[in-house]
Parts: C-alpha cells; sequence; structure tokens
C-alpha cells in the first residue's frame, strides 16, 4: 500500500467513524434513499447536525450567483422534520483562484440566515423548500459578496475568472460571530 493511502486510512477514516458521517452514493437512487433513511435516524438518536453543499459541487463564478440546488439535503429535511439553516459563503476569487493555482490569505465573510422550518412539511412541499432557500442563499451571498468585493476578497464587479463549476478539495477556515 502506498504511503499516502497509508497515512489516508489512519487518519482519515478514524474520523470519519466518529464524526458518524453517512456517504450518500448519488449513482443509485435506492441507495442514497437507505443513506438518507439512516442519516434522518442519525440525526434524531444523536441530536446531530448536517452540513450539505446543496448545489453538489463548487462553482467559480465571477458574480454572487449559485448552480441549481439538488433536493436530497431538502428531502431529508423534511423526513426529519428539522430546520434548514442557510449559510451562504461570499466569493472569495482574491483569496483563492483555482484558475490560476493561487492560494492567498484573507477574511472570507459568512453570512448565516433565520432557520427554514420543516414541521409539517411532506416531500411534496420540497420543491418550494428548495425555492425559498435558493432565494435566501441568494441574497446573503449577494450582501457576503458585496462586503468581500469592498475588502478585496472577491474580484471587483467586472473582472473575470472561469465562471465554470468544478469541484475541488480545498476547504477555507473562516472565524467571527454571525458574519463569519
Amino acid at each position: 500500500m502506498c504511503m499516502p493511502c497509508i497515512m489516508l486510512t489512519k487518519v482519515f477514516f478514524p474520523t470519519v467513524a466518529l464524526s458518524k458521517t453517512v456517504f450518500i452514493e448519488r449513482k443509485s437512487r435506492s441507495q442514497a434513499v437507505a443513506a438518507f433513511d439512516k442519516a434522518a435516524e442519525q440525526m434524531h438518536k444523536h441530536r446531530q447536525s448536517v452540513y450539505i453543499f446543496p448545489e453538489g459541487t463548487r462553482s467559480y463564478y465571477d458574480h454572487p450567483d449559485l448552480l441549481p440546488f439538488k433536493k436530497g439535503a431538502f428531502h431529508l429535511a423534511v423526513q426529519a422534520q428539522v430546520p434548514i439553516i442557510p449559510v451562504a459563503v461570499a466569493n472569495y476569487s482574491n483569496v483563492l483562484d483555482v484558475r490560476r493555482k493561487r492560494f492567498r490569505p484573507g477574511t472570507v465573510p459568512v453570512r448565516v440566515a433565520k432557520p427554514i422550518m420543516t414541521k409539517g412539511k411532506t416531500k411534496e412541499n420540497v420543491d418550494a423548500l428548495v425555492q425559498e432557500t435558493r432565494d435566501v442563499m441568494l441574497k446573503e451571498l449577494k450582501i457576503a459578496t458585496s462586503k468581500a468585493r469592498s475588502e478585496g476578497v472577491a474580484l471587483k464587479e467586472g473582472e473575470k475568472v472561469n465562471g465554470t463549476a468544478k469541484s475541488s478539495g480545498i476547504e477555507l477556515n473562516v472565524a467571527g460571530g454571525k458574519e463569519l
């Protein structure tokens, strides 16, 4: 076994097991539904929160916008009857420029909106819940990105970057109160 694989096994997998992570197999609907059932059960049993990126991947737009949301997270929230707490991370194109492979220090504004309740909602309400959450997150994203632009964290309006959706494994640390 290669050295990076050994390190990954020693560090990553015990952490995953301890965190009660539930993996979702997106290619198989039946496996995904079963995983969501397990996740909903764990959420109640352990009073566990779930963090899901509803776009399904990262977007590298040069303006504040969101990709279409996947519905799985919303089905899970309705199934578990737990609130959705929208979190919007500002465009951070001057901190992380994937196209140019540049990473600079900086503080990235994050906005946490009021919870959106799911109590009493059913799968018939999921489409409306997706739209409501997306609308709230887009509003918060625009506010956060405006702040990021004023602080030099995001590219100024009109400056161009890639603009396509790509997946990456880079995470940013943020700090602060309500606006992280």
